[in-house]
Formats: C-alpha cells, structure tokens, sequence
C-alpha cells in the first residue's frame, strides 16, 4: 500500500488505479537529461567581490578617519569635527549610514554564504542556510569561533553606527531637567560631535566581516569547492548534479519536500503544497525567536515608561526644594510622541548616568575612553539581540523566495538565469527585508542613544516604534513561514534533492508541467525548454520508472 497524501488525504494508487492501457503515443523515455554546463553566476560573483572591496576601502576609510581624532576624545577639544545640523537632519544620518552598512554586510554575507555552501559538500541540504549558526566540524574557516567572530562584527558594525554622532542635549531637555547647568555652559542649538572612537570601531567591524569572508572564499577556492556563484536553487541543484553531490531518483516527479520519506509512487497531483513549517526545523526555531524579539521589546517600552511615570510621580511629591530626590534628575515625561525624538516638544526619557562629580553633577561622561567602553558594551548587548532576529529572519525570506524561483517554471516566461542582484531586486519579500534592517537597526538608535555630558538616553516612544517594527518583521516572517503555495507543483523550497528529483531537463529556461506517459501509462511530469501542457489532476504520476 503506497502511502496517502497528508494535504488531501487522496487515496493512494493501488486504492484508486485507473484502467489504463499501455500509451505509446506521447510516451516518455527514460531522463536523457546530460546538460552539465550549468551557470557559473560569473557576473553575480564580480558583483559580490565588488562589494567585498569597497567594505574594505570603506573600512580602510574609517579607520584613517576614527585613527586620526581618536587622541581627541574631549568634546571641546578642537580635534572634533563640530557640525551645524537641524536635529531632524541629525537624526536622519544614521539612517542612511545604517543603509550603506546594510549594503556592505550583505555583499560580505553573500561571499560567506556561497563558500560555505559548498564547504559543506554532501551536508548541504537546502539552497539557503543560517550562515552565522552554520559550522563545519573540523574545519578553522567555518567553524564556531569563526561564526561567533562574524557576528560579533557584524553586531559591531551596527553598534557604532548609532554611536558614530553624539550632540548636546536639546535646550527644552536642559531647562526642563534640574541639572540644567550645562546648558548654560554650552551651546546646544544646532551642535552635533562627530565621534571618531564609533568611526574607529565601525572601521574594525567592517575590516573584521571583510577579512573572514575573504579568508572563507580563499579557502572554499583553494580546496575546489565552490561550484557555482548563483543564488538560485534551480542553479545550486544543477551544480550538485553535474559534479555528483547528488543523484537523480527516479519515479519522484510529483512527490515534494514534504514526501521526501516516501518511496517512490505514483502519486496523485494536489490542488496546494505544503509550507515552509513543515519543510525547514530550522524554520520552527526562527519564527519563535522573532517573537521572542517582539515580547522583549515591549517589555523594555512598558518597563522604561514605567519607571519614568512612577519615579515622575514620586519626583513631584518630594519636589520642596530640600528632600528632592537624586534620581528625579534622570527621568522627564514629556508630551511627544513624533518619530523624530525632541522634534515636536519633548520626548520622555530615561538617562542612565555613567560618570558623576564631587557635586553629584553629570561631567563630561562620553569624553571618557572607560565610559565609551560601557557605552559599546551596552549598546552591543541590546544591538546583538536585534541583529540576530534580523539575521535568522533571512533565512526565511531566502526560502519563500527560492520556492518563488522554482513556482516560476509554471508561468509563461518560465524560469531562467539571473545574477543575485536580479533575483534579490526581482523579489518584493528580499527588498522588504532589505528596508526593515536598516530601518530596525536606526529605530533602535533613536530608542537608545547618548548625549555629551549626560548619559545614554532610553525614550519610550521611540522603544515602542521599535517595538512596532519588530512586530511587522514577525509577522511577515510568520506569514511568509505559513504561506501554502497553490497549484499541482511540487513545493521545494530550495531543497536540492528536491530539485534533482524534478527536474529531468536542464537548461538556461526551464518550463514544468505534463510531458506525456511512461510505459505503463502513468503521466510523466518534468522540465522542458519549452511551454509545458498543464497537469491533469485526475492522473497518476509516476514519472520515468516502472512499477
């Protein structure tokens, strides 16, 4: 008894087998597929050392930059850079540093992940992987410590981004906090520092991604590895069958991901495939994350507003003039509630005060190199949750997408080569993705950041638009992990074996769908270079075998 389909829960064929007499006429032969001149995605690996380069010229950059004013650490000292910057303009540049970043780190990524794709050999499952939770036993290039060193990088590069300007508090915040001597002291409209030390650290971040990438290709390269630089599955599964990573098996044309524990049957064509859920365990992990990363946040704004409120309440009560408490100094509930903090009124906040003076007084806290210490040290501490849910999300992006490029041979253009920029600017999901990390990474910065001469700030308003975008990023994920796909197509998902099993006719453009009968009669359903006929729902599948 063949097993029954767990979708539909059709009968098996020895249940429901149709007459069927022998068909010559449109009869398929066994696969004749010996196309091994698959893509070697030579314009995609130009792209991805192109980028590689410019992370380490920018790198180069910013540490002749940060090395230069480092010695300068006192905010009055001329080695500064002093900008005059409307705040809202102030608080829109690391924005688009976080862009540029972005673009960096993704073409540093994408060098990583190709290299160790085929650094795992015969252990590569799926097309898409977590490349940082990724390891080759041992193997020193793709190792634990080396995954570990690239996240810590890339946490790093994040990090000091949003520590790269610091400025005065605004003059509202001054006059409308006790400690309001420093805006007499100083000049506060307008004013923004440029930070060399944050400079020197995003150079170190962006040198370190560089560095291990490169290190990881070489090797891959040296040992012959790497077969091919395309994204695409259909690609990947190419190259693992040309150079015998993997075998066809016959018989599978209609049996997905979801069968791979099947034996080989007939089967009957389904109306909707299976998800990404029931695909990837790894899925199962990465969408409970991404709603741990959401409770965590909210439990950040609703702790930070309300310790804001309740030490706001507690300051008024003991506000004569003698009994005033310490700690009244370092809270403010204020009425704006605008994206931009201290842009429409003022923004409530909570300041954690790193170095104070004899007079109980917050001195010039972030010209000190132990006070940035704690500030990087806590601020990698919050950056590295945020990075990692940003990270793990990829995987499933990558995954819908790669089911996207298999779903393509079903249209009337088929599926075809393109270069990893194509494939990702031909994706509305890796675009979206592309959006959020960036935009994740600077709402963070306006959720956590510092003033000279005070501290770090946490403004709760901010934290619960970073909240907000945390709950978008999981919710695509889910809604990306529980997506059926529609159609008699197998669904994929980026798994090679998968793919092999599929597809019986390599090429450059390949169409799916009913190519005639085998011997005994079963429909034959495979790849072509032209448009296929489309599945007939009421016949068994069984492809180029015979049962």
């Amino acid at each position: 008894m063949y097993p029954t389909d767990p979708v539909t829960a059709t009968p098996s064929y020895e249940e429901r087998a149709p007459a069927i007499d022998l068909v010559p006429a449109g009869f398929v032969p066994p696969s004749s597929a010996n196309n091994k001149n698959f893509p070697r995605g030579d314009l995609t690996r130009t792209i991805s050392l192109a980028l590689l380069a410019t992370a380490y010229a920018s790198s180069i950059t910013c540490l002749i930059v940060g090395g230069v004013y480092f010695n300068n650490t006192a905010p009055t000292n001329p080695g500064w850079r002093r900008l005059r910057l409307s705040r809202p303009l102030k608080q829109s540049l690391p924005l688009l540093i976080n862009i540029f970043v972005t673009i960096l780190t993704e073409g540093t990524g994408y060098v990583h992940a190709v290299a160790l794709r085929w650094s795992l050999g015969t252990s590569l499952v799926f097309n898409s992987n977590l490349r940082l939770f990724s390891s080759i036993r041992g193997s020193w290039a793709f190792g634990r410590l080396m995954n570990f060193l690239s996240a810590g990088f890339l946490v790093l590069c994040y990090a000091a981004t949003g520590l790269i300007f610091a400025t005065l508090p605004p003059e509202n915040v001054c006059s409308a906090l006790p400690l309001n001597f420093i805006c007499d002291e100083r000049e506060t409209r307008d004013l923004v520092f440029f930070r060399p030390g944050a400079v020197l650290a995003l150079g170190i971040g962006l040198l370190g991604s560089s560095a291990l990438a490169t290190w990881q290709v070489v090797d891959a390269t040296v040992k012959e590895k790497i077969k091919t630089w395309s994204s695409s599955p259909i690609e990947t599964a190419w190259a693992a069958w040309s150079t015998g990573l993997r075998t066809r098996r016959e018989g599978r044309c209609m049996l997905g991901v979801h069968e791979q524990q099947w034996p080989s049957a007939p089967t009957l064509p389904r109306q909707k495939q299976g998800n990404a859920w029931e695909a990837h365990t790894e899925v199962r992990r990465v969408v409970a994350f991404l709603w741990v990363l959401v409770l965590l946040t909210l439990f950040w704004f609703v702790g930070v507003i309300a310790a804001v409120q309740r030490i706001n309440r507690e300051c008024i009560v003991a506000g004569d003039g003698q009994n005033y408490m310490e700690r009244c100094d370092n809270v403010y509930v204020g009425g704006s509630w605008s994206l931009l903090p201290d842009t429409n009124g003022v923004t409530s906040l909570a300041q954690i005060s790193l170095v104070n003076d004899a007079s109980g007084g917050i001195t010039g806290n972030l010209s000190n190199n132990g006070a940035i210490a704690v500030v990087f040290i806590l601020m990698m501490g919050f950056q590295s949750v945020i990075t990692m849910g940003l990270h793990c999300s990829e995987l499933l992006v990558t995954l819908s997408r790669d089911q996207d490029t298999w779903r393509r041979a079903t249209s009337a253009y088929g599926c075809k080569e393109r270069n990893a920029l194509l494939t990702v600017l031909g994706s509305w999901k890796s675009i979206a993705l592309l959006a959020l990390k960036p935009l994740v990474h600077w709402l963070f910065g306006l959720a956590m950041s510092f003033y000279v001469g005070w501290g770090i700030f946490m403004r709760p308003p901010q934290i619960l638009y970073l909240c907000l975008s945390t709950l978008i990023l999981a919710g695509f994920g889910t809604w990306l992990t529980f997506a059926v796909p529609r159609g008699p197509q197998p669904a994929a998902y980026g798994h090679l074996q998968t793919m092999i099993d599929l597809i019986d006719d390599w090429g450059q453009r390949m169409f799916w769908g009913h190519k005639g009968w085998t011997l005994n009669g079963f429909g034959h359903a495979g790849t072509s270079s032209q448009k296929c006929e489309e599945v007939r729902m009421e016949l068994y599948y069984a492809g180029n075998v015979s049962f």
